[in-house]
């Protein structure tokens, strides 16, 4: 059964975050903080029936700030939607979350992914006990839906299912929580997928700018995206420094992420 889940987006921007260094545009000026982008990600919180699951998806190199920010103690799993480099190199940040809780957490990432974790981040995931401080983190698959258990003991569980898209050609996963969907870099989204996405409620989905972009959606393309898949509420991530919040008018059930919004999906 579907369960209700909190998101906040930890980070709503591009690879460069914005303010872009050196940029002196308007949007890199811009006094609204809603303007201020950190690199994208986001934490979900699923209300399951024995208590929270903390799931976080991907943790590049602001995860540290956006996790202080957000007031994060833990998560139970990391869930990878990609290999670049503003989605995985704040992997190290999470080495806090097991001084207090030791257990392992799993890093769900595809097959591909989880090879250049590894190649990355050989001290983590080939540690030969020399350094004892190392997180504990365990590379499991995403090739279908698979289940998340707390790391407290509580036993509560939640489903999470993986959506596979495209950035460009490169093959990246979305993920699926309840009625939730959260999929940054994209530039296609499969029809096999968006029957994933049925009866979606809530869907952060990549919407980089105005234009057409070789491997994200632009504005309308996500558009396009969102009402096919029927989603109620569609709230765009990744947005480049051509985006100043209070210029961009979009359709009735689409609008702007920004950082550290605060989503209630029902179940």
């Amino acid at each position: 059964m579907p369960v209700p889940v909190t998101v906040t987006l930890l980070g709503t921007g591009t690879s460069t975050g914005v303010p872009v260094l050196g940029c002196g545009c308007a949007v890199c000026t811009s006094p609204d903080p809603r303007d201020r982008r950190l690199r994208a990600s986001a934490h979900v919180v699923a209300h399951a029936a024995r208590g929270p699951v903390h799931l976080q998806i991907d943790a590049g190199p602001d995860f540290r700030a956006q996790a202080l920010r957000a007031a994060l103690s833990t998560a139970d799993a990391l869930l990878v939607t990609h290999e670049h480099f503003d989605h995985v190199t704040g992997l190290d940040d999470l080495r806090p979350f097991f001084f207090r809780n030791p257990a392992p957490m799993p890093v769900h990432a595809s097959a591909r992914v989880a090879r250049v974790l590894a190649a990355m981040f050989g001290y983590i995931f080939h540690a030969d006990g020399s350094y004892p401080g190392v997180s504990r983190l365990v590379l499991r698959g995403a090739d279908g839906a698979f289940d998340v258990a707390s790391r407290d003991g509580t036993g509560a569980t939640v489903r999470v299912t993986p959506v596979p898209a495209l950035h460009g050609r490169l093959p990246v996963l979305g993920f699926r929580v309840g009625r939730f969907a959260y999929l940054t870099d994209v530039s296609e989204v499969p029809e096999a997928s968006r029957a994933l996405l049925a009866g979606v409620h809530t869907l952060v989905l990549d919407g980089l700018r105005a234009e057409p972009h070789p491997t994200h959606l632009s504005f309308d393309e996500a558009v396009a995206v969102a009402r096919a898949v029927g989603a109620h509420d569609t709230v765009l991530t990744h947005l480049s420094h051509t985006v100043r919040h209070t210029d961009v008018a979009l359709p009735d059930g689409v609008r702007l992420g920004f950082d550290g919004l605060v989503l209630e999906v029902p179940a």
